[in-house]
């Protein structure tokens, strides 16, 4: 029996293992610099090597300190509120705190209802979130404390699989979709920092004395000071393992795409599954990598995304005709209609519906002929 139990500890503690490693690829520089913060703050083994976001960092800090306040003043004896801090110090570079109550138990050396308990008291923490399992539990907690109390009726029908939502909460089918809309943009991690509207790209390539320069930023650690230190061993090995994935992608993305970073307007095809194929990985794998990550190129800073085109029945990229949209629009001496934009687009060699224009427009920001006209050229709201 305890065989057996030992083996089902070292199974889940590999699967957590994986999982933990997996949203530090996806992560952007931002959040990992946010979790090297934290980490730097308690251990002297973890020092940032290259890739820091110096306001993250600052912020980071005390960001244990802030939560531990908050345990402090809430209820539960010392015995209690020494295992919620615990947990604290578990969480991810998320805010997350994916590990199994049984895995979790196993390294604090306490109870499995315990860890329950702990779990349970800083979901009521703020940030909203933190401690959850995962994104959907995340979004959840968000919910609940959500202004409009048809967000949570509306999430909890949904995770149920409820037949005919709008008729069981007797609502609109508008209200519906007014709901949907909020349940489906619930953050998925707590909140940890302010947000900036100030990109952190992973690499830029530029053009340096006639040649094309490729620099990354990707965050590593000062190998120095990592010894014999179990956790700085980890950190430094998952950001060894994202940082090579990171590069083999974007090998794989400069070649299909040399004429864009040389400077010409055109995107070539390119799918994650020829990518994942090229570097011998999985295509989820391929889309955690470019998820969050930017380049700064002859262009201006691009989203990894943005490389990833499917030519459409013409064999154009959307992408493409979305910048070629825009152009017009920002060219326009007095606002066109979308019939107009539609035979612009077609005249320059972008042939689309005009329902594709409108859609597009929209997922621009930009409004119809006659918002535009009363915002540009009448001065209105």
């Amino acid at each position: 029996m305890q065989r057996q139990e030992q083996q089902q500890l070292q199974t889940q503690q590999l699967t957590q293992d994986m999982v933990r490693r997996l949203p530090i690829l996806e992560a952007d520089r931002t959040a990992i610099a946010f979790q090297l913060g934290r980490l730097s703050k308690r251990n002297p083994s973890i020092a940032t090597g290259s890739g820091t976001v110096e306001w993250v960092a600052d912020t980071a800090s005390g960001f244990e300190a802030r939560l531990f306040e908050q345990i402090e003043e809430g209820s539960g004896n010392e015995i209690q509120q020494q295992l919620q801090k615990q947990l604290v110090m578990a969480l991810d570079h998320r805010g997350l705190l994916p590990e199994s109550d049984f895995v979790l138990a196993h390294r604090f050396g306490a109870d499995v209802a315990d860890i329950e308990v702990a779990r349970q008291a800083l979901l009521f923490l703020e940030p909203t979130g933190i401690g959850a399992k995962n994104e959907r539990d995340c979004q959840y907690r968000h919910a609940i404390e959500h202004d409009d109390p048809l967000v949570l009726d509306v999430f909890e029908a949904i995770d149920a699989h409820v037949d005919d939502i709008p008729r069981r909460l007797d609502i609109s089918a508008a209200e519906f979709e007014r709901v949907t809309r909020i349940v489906a943009t619930l953050p998925k991690t707590p909140i940890l920092y302010e947000g900036t509207e100030h990109v952190v790209p992973e690499l830029e390539v530029v053009r340096r004395d006639g040649e094309l320069v490729t620099t990354w930023f990707s965050p590593t650690l000062d190998v120095v000071r990592i010894k014999d230190d179990r956790e700085a061993k980890w950190w430094h090995e998952t950001l060894e393992m994202r940082n090579a994935t990171l590069r083999s992608v974007w090998a794989v993305i400069a070649e299909r795409q040399a004429d864009w970073l040389d400077g010409k307007l055109v995107l070539h095809p390119l799918t994650r599954k020829e990518v994942a194929e090229q570097i011998g990985k999985h295509e989820s794998t391929v889309g955690r990598a470019i998820q969050g990550k930017y380049v700064t190129t002859e262009g201006g800073v691009m989203a990894w995304r943005h490389f990833f085109v499917r030519s459409t029945e013409h064999g154009q990229s959307p992408f493409m005709v979305k910048k070629a949209l825009a152009e017009l629009i920002q060219q326009e001496t007095s606002p066109l209609s979308d019939a107009a934009l539609t035979r612009e687009l077609a005249r320059i060699g972008y042939t689309v519906t005009r329902r594709t224009v409108a859609n597009y427009r929209e997922a621009l920001g930009f409004g119809n002929s006659r918002e535009r006209e009363r915002q540009y050229w009448k001065g209105g709201d």
